[in-house]
């Protein structure tokens, strides 16, 4: 279909640019309108099918630097690929009113959904590039149905509101990057703060002059006019009861030592990014009018940082350059996904409680096995299947890498094995005596080939060296093998898609004791959540999907890098039975609260030690409109998991749903060392036999 934009002469040139209920009352009337200093444009296909002029009149509370869009399921319209969206135009006296006037074709449901967005100045209008803002995430989009009879229509749209709900999200990631800047302001420092007062501190983002932008003319936009006024960023005083993010108007904002300022802008190539830092003084000394003095200046170049997250502590200097102080600098870049367009055909899901009531959650399946007796194993396809069976609304599993980039489901980040010398000559005698050794492997460090050649034994009889060959060739169901791929599980057959799946996305984090669950440099966030997202939203379909992850970057990238599913972050809170995290946002429930509605994530999976100690992070949870799932130990018992639900949780991550799957004998899983390592003096080991502790299994249920 070709298309074409033409102008509508039956109509005189149509003009937009006065209130709504006028507009309406001189459209019907054929009165010209004038639009922005411009002639409204149509847009128009050219095929001789009979058409409907269609004007779109959208109502929205858009900031100045936004522009409104129309995407939808018609070729005219984009085919849903938000960089193909219709511009609107802009009421020149109402400024929260926006027009678009349309030829659609009779005898054709066509849906849309509205848009903002923050056009590229730098792209010409050929060649525009712009990244979304806010989009409508109603699961079902707007329609329209032109018959025969229409004639000219008048559509009267308030920006996310529709069937009287509000369904307004903020945008994913299409072509651009997120950079958000976190200043601790007790980690500021001043050389005589003594001489200072009132400390207020202002952070504008700019964009510099990028070297991949071809198309980019210094004669028609001088550098210099860049410099001069900053590029849109948004700012969010977190330690504030009013934490929500707002626009930077490029205030002076007051700084005390425990306050936390989060600063976030989006930039089509990280090289061109920039932050500056300044500082000052006011103060009173001269009657009622304020004295404001500049402390000193710092740039943040968002280029310097490696890897796309760390600190960095900057000088900060005053207009002599002389170094006034320092501060330390967070910074975390996220990028978009591309290896899959995301369209805006599917609207975002909600979580939400179904027929009113507390939802259940099978955790890792029918349970924990790996610390409590459990007849089938965690994290495996018959521990899906048996959850399913038992009346759970959602399956919750983990996920994490391979040393070959496959997303597999497995809770640890290390496999324990046992391991002893190799013998003189080198048969595999597993009656004899000699001490066994434990040993651990990261998950990471093997690939999925090698994670395959774990084969179930008893860990008893192990334990005993009695009957193990006999059961290192039994055949073991599919099904009850670990590791499973993410894509085996989002594919399976088997697991009915009216089921849910809860993805916890692992990442190590570092403790405060200053260990770390992993190792140093682990694979960078942004690749590694690009391919456990990428997978799902290829193979999910119709299933609900929820993402979640203990660690707060993750839950960023899991939220902005994709538009379809809602994320959660996890919580220990504050607790007597992990190691803490050094990552302050995990420190409390009520940080965890705060956090999620900063970053407008879906909710909180709250810890339940905390809660039961003190609900109160709960009912701030339920105040901000966040959705609310408790885990954790406590629930085996009836009773917590009945004071939860009289507290209405949207839902509990449980076990003790399953009891009958909670029985049985112990196994562990066996793997030929000199497969994977080639290096005979490896430890010293002939073999090795990854033991999951106190894991519990019964044979009878292999089958069933």
């Amino acid at each position: 279909m070709i298309l074409k934009k033409t102008v509508n002469n039956r109509h005189n040139y149509r003009n937009l640019g006065c209130a709504s209920f006028n507009v309406v009352q001189r459209l019907c009337c054929g009165e010209s309108i004038r639009v922005a200093s411009r002639w409204l444009p149509f847009y128009s296909t050219n095929m001789s099918i009979k058409e409907v002029e269609v004007t779109f009149i959208l109502t929205s509370s858009f900031s100045g630097f936004e522009s409104a869009f129309i995407s939808g399921s018609h070729d005219l319209l984009g085919k849903w690929n938000p960089s193909a969206g219709l511009p609107m135009v802009k009421d020149t006296i109402e400024e929260n009113k926006w027009y678009i006037q349309i030829m659609l074709p009779v005898g054709e449901k066509i849906q849309y959904r509205f848009f903002s967005a923050i056009s590229d100045p730098r792209t010409s209008p050929a060649n525009p590039r712009h990244f979304i803002t806010h989009y409508e995430g109603s699961l079902q989009p707007r329609e329209i149905f032109l018959s025969d009879e229409s004639e000219t229509r008048i559509i009267l749209c308030e920006f996310g509101e529709f069937e009287k709900q509000a369904f307004e999200n903020s945008g994913w990631l299409t072509c651009q990057n997120e950079v958000l800047l976190t200043i601790d302001a007790s980690m500021v420092r001043f050389m005589h703060p003594q001489k200072l007062h009132h400390v207020h501190l202002k952070v504008g983002a700019f964009r510099t002059m990028s070297s991949y932008e071809p198309q980019f003319s210094v004669e028609e936009n001088p550098y210099d006019d860049f410099q001069e006024s900053c590029w849109p960023s948004w700012y969010s005083h977190f330690k504030s009861h009013d934490c929500a993010f707002k626009e930077n108007r490029n205030e002076m904002l007051s700084i005390t030592p425990r306050d936390i300022w989060i600063f976030k802008a989006q930039f089509f190539t990280t090289d061109e990014s920039i932050f500056k830092v300044e500082f000052f003084s006011i103060s009173d000394e001269e009657g009622d009018s304020p004295v404001v003095e500049q402390i000193g200046t710092a740039i943040v170049l968002t280029s310097a940082l490696q890897n796309y997250r760390g600190s960095i502590k900057l000088p900060i200097c005053d207009v002599k350059n002389k170094v006034v102080g320092s501060f330390v600098a967070e910074l975390l870049i996220i990028k978009p996904i591309t290896d899959i367009k995301q369209t805006l055909e599917r609207g975002f899901t909600e979580v939400k409680k179904q027929h009113n009531r507390t939802m259940n959650i099978g955790h890792r399946g029918v349970g924990q096995s790996c610390a409590k007796p459990c007849t089938l194993p965690e994290n495996t396809i018959a521990s899906f299947k048996a959850a399913t069976l038992s009346g759970a609304d959602f399956v919750e599993f983990d996920v994490q890498m391979t040393k070959d980039w496959l997303p597999v489901v497995y809770h640890d980040f290390f496999v324990k094995i046992w391991a002893r010398k190799r013998p003189s000559n080198r048969t595999l005698n597993l009656n004899d005596h000699d001490d066994f050794s434990v040993q651990t492997i990261a998950v990471s460090d093997l690939t999925k080939d090698e994670l395959d050649m774990l084969m179930i034994v008893d860990e008893q009889k192990f334990a005993n060296r009695s009957d193990v060959q006999g059961n290192l060739n039994s055949e073991v169901d599919a099904e009850l093998l670990p590791f499973p791929l993410l894509i085996q599980v989002l594919q399976h057959q088997s697991l009915p898609s009216c089921v849910g799946f809860m993805i916890e996305v692992k990442y190590p984090q570092k403790l405060k004791c200053g260990c770390s669950e992993l190792y140093e440099n682990y694979t960078e966030r942004n690749a590694y959540v690009d391919v456990i997202v990428t997978d799902v939203l290829k193979n999910a379909h119709q299933r609900k999907i929820i993402f979640s992850s203990f660690d707060p970057d993750v839950c960023l990238m899991l939220k902005i890098k994709q538009n379809r599913y809602p994320v959660l972050f996890l919580t220990q809170g504050d607790n007597s039975r992990y190691e803490i995290y050094e990552d302050w946002r995990t420190w409390s429930s009520d940080t965890a609260v705060k956090f999620a509605f900063v970053h407008d994530l879906a909710g909180v999976a709250f810890h339940s030690e905390e809660l039961l100690s003190n609900i109160a992070p709960y009912r701030r949870a339920l105040k901000l409109n966040l959705a609310t799932f408790v885990w954790g130990d406590d629930l085996d018992e009836s009773r917590h998991r009945e004071y939860f639900r009289n507290l209405h949780f949207d839902e509990l991550i449980v076990m003790a749903l399953f009891e009958r799957f909670r029985r049985g004998i112990g196994f562990a899983y066996l793997l030929y060392v000199d497969q994977i390592f080639h290096n005979d003096d490896f430890f010293g080991m002939i073999f090795c036999v990854v033991i999951c502790e106190s894991m519990q299994i019964e044979k009878s249920n292999f089958t069933n």
